[in-house]
């Protein structure tokens, strides 16, 4: 219960919640809510997964290559609903722990004075912050079982705005997190956190791109 009371405390007031986090809590909470932030959100997309094929809107508008990638992407995508979900865990934990990881050496390069497993417990809680959004899953889990395509495509922009918003909010906090953990300046917290995340960002973007290409160059 500790665990939704300090995600309650991370909402309300962010800054204060992250200091008592980082005074009071132990590396093992902060696993679990890492943990808790990417496993609640696949359940929720393999409940989603169960709703019926719909490919993708305004095919015809678009060019025939970029239709036709677009729909064998689709097609690729649904077929592997229930599997993508369990990756996206694996990937999600990976990119988490590597962020601490850099956010971690480039502080101390900087003159910071603070431990790594204290800040992988931060990162933990920053990344629960995620669960936010999980009502809006939900509904879009709701929108899909019920093949709402239109209704979908609406809310889902919706959704996406929020992770967008959720994104920069926690990379706010963990600039907080890490200039309070190593004792640094704002603008060498900056630094710390917005290299590994761009690294982070461009690294994912690759990978989606590369396997777009790969499955297109397969079912050719």
């Amino acid at each position: 219960m500790f665990l939704l009371a300090d995600l309650v405390e991370l909402v309300r007031r962010p800054f204060t919640a992250l200091r008592t986090i980082d005074a009071r809590r132990r590396l093992t909470d902060g696993l679990v809510a890492l943990t808790l932030s990417v496993t609640l959100p696949a359940a929720v997309a393999e409940v989603a997964a169960l709703g019926p094929f719909r490919p993708p809107a305004n095919l015809g508008s678009l060019p025939s290559l970029t239709a036709q990638g677009s729909d064998i992407y689709a097609r690729w995508v649904y077929m592997h609903r229930f599997v993508l979900p369990v990756y996206g865990i694996a990937i999600s934990l990976v990119l988490w722990i590597a962020a601490a990881g850099l956010i971690h050496v480039i502080a101390r390069t900087l003159g910071g004075r603070g431990d790594f497993p204290g800040l992988a417990k931060l990162v933990g809680y920053v990344a629960l912050l995620g669960l936010v959004a999980l009502p809006l899953a939900l509904v879009d889990a709701w929108l899909k079982l019920q093949g709402a395509s239109q209704a979908e495509a609406s809310f889902g922009q919706l959704v996406g705005l929020v992770a967008v918003a959720l994104f920069l909010w926690q990379n706010a906090l963990l600039v907080m997190a890490a200039r309070d953990h190593y004792a640094i300046s704002t603008e060498r917290a900056i630094a710390a956190v917005v290299g590994p995340i761009g690294v982070v960002i461009v690294l994912a973007l690759a990978l989606i791109i590369l396997g777009i290409i790969l499955t297109i160059v397969a079912q050719q």
